[in-house]
């Protein structure tokens, strides 16, 4: 199991691209959008990062008011997953639950509290340029 992570840093507007495998993936596994993670999961000591989003393997989005860890077809009006062309319009779509899970591919973080090292320095090879 693996996971493809995607840590934003605020403070420099870039965003660092991850792979996670095993025993970095088992301390996401359960987890919620919104829930804080030590930076060991991904290879960076002395940070905290918190869940932001992620989508499925086959790029359904996580959306945080579904509670689960299935993909679920919901009736919705607007936020993630759904943009309308008309205000009020609403649409049936597919969309996966907040709960990180064996089925999910990507999962997004960004840092709310830093550590000894810049982000720049741990992840610059690893990563890559945010957009400007």
């Amino acid at each position: 199991m693996d996971f493809r992570v995607v840590i934003s840093d605020p403070g420099s507007g870039k965003a660092y691209q991850v792979e996670v495998k095993d025993a970095g993936a088992a301390k996401l596994l359960g987890r919620r959008i919104g829930d804080t993670v030590e930076g060991d999961a991904v290879g960076m000591p002395g940070y905290r990062l918190q869940i932001t989003g992620g989508s499925d393997r086959e790029g359904f989005p996580m959306r945080k008011d579904l509670p689960g860890t299935r993909r679920r077809k919901i009736l919705i009006a607007g936020g993630v997953g759904y943009n309308s062309l008309a205000k009020g319009c609403k649409r049936r779509k597919s969309v996966h639950g907040r709960e990180i899970s064996a089925d999910v591919g990507q999962v997004n973080m960004k840092v709310i509290e830093a550590g000894n090292k810049p982000v720049e320095e741990i992840l610059g090879k690893a990563g890559g340029e945010g957009k400007k």
